[in-house]
Parts: structure tokens; sequence; C-alpha cells
């Protein structure tokens, strides 16, 4: 009976070696295939860390993204001009897109009515700073119609 014993549990651990092993390699994979440097975005920062060990620049372990906001609890207004003031006009723009834009809705239509200071987004297109996603490459939720 001892010798059984161990024979099961010596099928067993090869079962639980293999699937350790391939967890490991599906998370060196996604390792490989992620991005392993960290970058700024406006006052965004992100920041790439690997938890295991980091031998050549891939990550064996988990690796983890982090992002530090900068400027965030005293944010004033962009002074005009800028290229910040540009992106937040494209920030804003775009999400009215997300509400105006539905399944009907294809291309730039939803440009017509969105507007942003004083200015409708059809006539921000025209300054040539600011680039705006047609309706098919915006997010857009459709909501079910209540049947009540």
């Amino acid at each position: 009976m001892g010798q059984e014993v161990s024979e099961d549990l010596q099928h067993q651990l090869k079962y639980v070696g293999i699937s350790f092993a391939l967890i490991v390699v599906f998370i060196a994979g996604h390792n490989v295939l992620a991005p392993n440097q960290g970058q700024s975005v406006g006052y965004t920062e992100i920041t790439i860390e690997c938890r295991g060990l980091d031998v050549g620049g891939v990550c064996l372990g988990v690796q983890t993204q982090d992002h530090t906001t900068y400027n965030y609890d005293n944010y004033t207004e962009v002074e005009e001009g800028t290229e910040n003031y540009y992106r937040r006009v494209e920030a804003e723009l775009m999400m009215q897109a997300y509400n105006i834009c539905n399944d009907d809705m294809s291309g730039m239509e939803w440009t017509d009515e969105a507007s942003y200071d004083n200015q409708t987004a059809t006539e921000w297109l025209e300054n040539d700073k600011v680039d705006l996603l047609p309706c098919d490459r915006a997010f857009f939720r459709s909501l079910p119609e209540n049947s009540s």
C-alpha cells in the first residue's frame, strides 16, 4: 500500500510541477510582450516594476504598472495656445463624443454637436492643432431600451 501511495503522490506532483511551469511561462510571456519602459503622458507618469528577478530587461516574476499624477490637486487652467491647452480641448471634446456617439453615427457627425470654449469641434479641427476620433473609433456605450 505504501508503494501505491508514493507512486500516486509522484504522479500528482508531476502534474503540479507541469502546471506551475506553464503558469511561469505564461507570466514570462506576458512580461516579454508588455512594455518594460516607463513613460510620461502630460501630468501623469507611468512606472513599471518587476516583482521578481529582472534578467537582462526581462522580468521573471510579476510585472506591475503604477502611475503618479503631478499637479492634480493644485491644477489651474492651462494657458491658451500651449500644447497642454490643446490636449485639454481634445479631452473635453472626446468626452462629449462619448455621450453623443451611438450605433447610428459614423465618421465625424458628432463634431457639430460638441463644443468647448465657444467653438464647435468642427471649428477646432480646422485649427490643425487638435486631433479627434470618428464615432466608430470613439468609445461609447449603447444603453438598452427600457421595456417597462
